[in-house]
């Protein structure tokens, strides 16, 4: 079902992005918050790969983001880009 595609897809998107440096909270939803370089925005616009700069929720500072977890192949290919960072 949808919801276990989006489960396994969270964990694995969670273990990789710890792997490559990066900050990832806890979530049950259907998305990932993260804490990255304070640059990761622009740079992911560059390539064309759309994440949610967060710095402007209460609370938060610059390099706090969110992503959506997509397709295995959509997933890959965030994690292959951000390896390169």
């Amino acid at each position: 079902t949808g919801r276990k595609i989006i489960f396994r897809e969270s964990a694995w998107m969670k273990e990789r992005m710890r792997q490559v440096g990066l900050t990832v909270y806890l979530s049950e939803a259907n998305y990932l918050f993260f804490y990255g370089p304070e640059d990761l925005f622009e740079r992911c616009v560059a390539k064309g790969i759309l994440i949610r700069d967060c710095s402007n929720y209460e609370g938060l500072t610059e390099g706090h983001y969110r992503i959506a977890i997509r397709s295995e192949e959509e997933n890959e290919r965030l994690i292959t880009w951000l390896e390169k960072l």
